[in-house]
């Protein structure tokens, strides 16, 4: 028996690439893995591959489109292609054969089953391999002479017959042909070439004979043909037609080969495939709705649990029930009432996102398995979307229903529990939104619940008070010492409470970390301290500001375009004047993202500043990886740098080090003379804080920078 072989795996997940991979190599085959159709696409040019196994649903393009292409080159058209698919559909299934595919595997991946399928085409393949090289063998030995020819003739195991290209007549048959045939050979001898073929496959071997080059003794492959024996069975087989010499005549050779035994067993691969999934849907799916039911639930749940150890992701176990469902069971007939219920499946159905499990568990008790959460907000929409889709009407032939549905939530890990007890902190939880009244939701942890609630009522007010203009932007001069001018202002916003008087960001921008609104905010903060700059040129203050930037607004696709165009909005030339601040510990994340934010950023003429710098964890590692122009030194070190000597030598390490590598750099939190004076012997001398001026409205900047420097300030001018 032959060994495994290698195996390309094509999937945009990689916790599939990594469960399938592992799975496969443990196996002994050598696996390699594509995360897209296109990275596989340029994969296969560069190894030999024995099959490969191809998700259906990627970006960019589909598992489909790639099994075309695939199908559609001469070097990879024969590679055996498994799909992999979460989808249970038969006509996508269809589609997949109909494409190329010979076989498929559904998610999630049930170990025996995939590696029975995946050796069983990978041998079928090495056998047409074995049987291609032998019939180019065979077709090499007898060009080589007409003697040795004569004798692969007639032993040559394949069926072999010799046709005229004038008259398209046979004038030899072999031993093995008469055999594969049913024929003799003066049965044979003489007949038109195409007599026991189909009418179709007459025409593609006709058209073989006129594309096989005059002069050339290349074989030419004929692919999987229909023939028929002479007691009319029909057989698969595969050949080559090849230009030999023959005494007299003008002939090609056609070599055949019976592959009937390997089509039967494809097909009793398919039946034991088919037979499986029958028996599959028999003990793990629900017979009403086809949902996986109970048993099969818990598998997923614990499945999850696994993976999730090992890729630190998390997901969310959602229980649904409908409210009141045993009045419609008394008042309707069990007909409606099975239709009913698979309705609720479709609407839940459609809330899901691609690899997300639905489940039926009880008469009207369903559950939604949501994988690879970001955050309880990402459930909490498709909870609240749920929920709405199933209040819905429905509408009947007899009478029209009006749902409501409670729903409980239990989020792992932070309920690491196993899959019977996240199922019952989930029912739990739906009990208590009964409680609470038709159509609510309630996680298992009563706190994180309220957490969330009062999170979401923050960022409502805010969106309200962005609509109101309660939000202002107060401006911290930026100055050098030694030059004794002001050289920008950094924007802060802050938040005009009608009530709570006017409130600094530590009090409302946690609320918002991580969430949209973060960005909607952030853009406005950048407009208006775009139109301030304008305001404040009409009264001759040409002064370059920063603002702050969150990184999940600067990880956005669009966040370079946007403010491209937002630049292009302003009747101004903003060149060199608009600088942005980053957290350092934002720059962590993707180095090279950022980088090339920065450089785009750049050619915009926008600045980029690293902010609160030495607080992150790598600043050494990544710094000479980020093209920022300046570095700001964070001010809890400048604060304390009088106080202790560690942190003095961390400022002037700073220092040091934007000096090392041509960056300009900045000191925050300087609060007094002492602090400056003691920057500016390290040979610091940007600067800003309490201690030179605290932030202050944008109408007050005009006097103020006419002002400086002011008292002993002046004395650092020149010195």
């Amino acid at each position: 028996m032959m060994g495994p072989g290698s195996i390309l795996i094509v999937d945009d997940n990689p916790n599939n690439l990594q469960v399938l991979g592992g799975m496969l190599e443990q196996a002994g085959f050598k696996v390699r893995p594509a995360l897209s159709g296109e990275i596989a696409l340029r994969a296969i040019e560069a190894a030999a591959l024995d099959l490969i196994l191809l998700d259906i649903r990627m970006p960019g393009i589909d598992g489909y489109e790639t099994c075309r292409r695939l199908k559609a080159g001469a070097h990879t058209r024969d590679i055996p292609v498994i799909f992999i698919s979460a989808m249970q559909d038969v006509e996508d299934k269809l589609i997949a054969f109909q494409v190329g595919g010979v076989d498929y595997v559904s998610k999630p991946f049930q170990e025996e089953e995939v590696l029975a399928r995946v050796d069983a085409h990978v041998q079928l393949y090495r056998i047409k391999q074995d049987l291609e090289a032998r019939v180019a063998e065979r077709t090499q030995e007898l060009a080589h002479s007409e003697a040795r020819y004569h004798v692969l003739f007639k032993d040559s195991p394949l069926g072999i017959f010799v046709i005229d290209c004038e008259t398209m007549r046979i004038l030899d048959v072999n031993t093995a042909y008469t055999r594969i045939a049913g024929y003799t050979p003066e049965e044979a001898i003489g007949k038109q070439f195409g007599f026991s073929f189909a009418p179709d496959v007459e025409q593609r071997l006709q058209a073989f004979f006129r594309n096989l080059p005059e002069h050339s003794d290349e074989p030419a492959y004929t692919g999987r043909l229909k023939f028929y024996r002479r007691d009319g069975v029909a057989v698969d087989i595969e050949g080559v037609l090849q230009r030999v010499p023959y005494p007299g005549h003008n002939v090609r050779v056609c070599m055949l080969q019976d592959v009937t035994a390997g089509r039967l067993a494809e097909e009793r691969l398919q039946l034991v495939a088919k037979e499986q999934m029958q028996l599959q849907a028999l003990v793990n799916y629900d017979g009403l709705t086809g949902l996986p039911n109970r048993t099969l639930l818990l598998e997923r749940i614990r499945q999850s649990i696994e993976q999730t150890r090992v890729t630190d992701r998390r997901f969310a176990v959602c229980c649904f029930e409908l409210n009141e469902f045993s009045q419609i069971q008394h008042s309707q007939p069990k007909e409606m009432i099975d239709h009913v219920l698979i309705n609720v499946g479709e609407c839940l159905r459609s809330c899901m996102r691609g690899g997300d499990i639905l489940a039926r568990i009880g008469v009207d008790h369903f559950v939604l398995l949501l994988l690879d959460i970001n955050s309880n907000d990402q459930v909490t929409l498709i909870a609240e979307s749920a929920l709405a889709r199933i209040t819905e009407p429905f509408v009947s032939d007899t009478a029209t229903l009006t749902l409501a549905a409670s729903m409980g939530i239990t989020t792992f890990p932070e309920d690491d529990s196993n899959p019977e007890t996240l199922l019952r902190h989930a029912d739990h939880a739906m009990m208590a939104a009964k409680q609470g009244g038709h159509g609510r939701y309630q996680y298992f942890d009563p706190e994180a619940d309220k957490q969330i609630w009062q999170r979401t009522h923050a960022i409502e007010l805010m969106r309200e008070a962005l609509k109101r203009r309660e939000f202002v932007l107060y401006y911290q001069p930026k100055v050098d010492m030694k030059a004794g001018t002001v050289i920008g202002a950094e924007a802060l916003i802050r938040w005009q409470h009608p009530e709570r008087g006017l409130l600094a960001p530590g009090a409302f921008l946690p609320d918002i970390e991580g969430h949209d609104f973060m960005i909607e905010l952030s853009e406005w903060v950048m407009e208006e301290a775009l139109d301030q700059m304008v305001r404040w040129r009409a009264l001759g203050l040409d002064l370059a500001v920063s603002v702050n930037i969150a990184g999940s607004h600067l990880a956005q696709a669009d966040f370079v375009d946007n403010l491209r165009r937002l630049l292009e909005s302003k009747a101004a030339d903003f060149r060199g004047k608009l600088d942005i601040e980053i957290l350092e510990s934002s720059a962590l994340g993707d180095i090279d993202a950022v980088e090339k934010v920065i450089v785009d950023c750049r050619a915009l003429g926008v600045g980029f500043h690293l902010d609160d710098f030495g607080t992150g964890y790598s600043s050494l590692t990544f710094l000479r990886n980020l093209s920022a122009d300046t570095l700001k030194i964070d001010q809890s070190f400048v604060r304390e740098m009088l106080q202790t000597s560690e942190d003095s030598a961390i400022v002037f390490g700073v220092v040091s080090l934007a000096y090392a590598f041509g960056r300009k750099v900045i000191a925050e939190g300087v609060e007094t003379i002492e602090h400056g004076r003691h920057l500016f012997s390290m040979g610091c001398i940007l600067a800003q804080g309490y201690g030179i001026a605290r932030p202050m409205p944008a109408q007050d900047m005009p006097g103020w920078v006419q002002r400086w420097p002011d008292g002993a300030w002046a004395s650092f001018h020149d010195a």
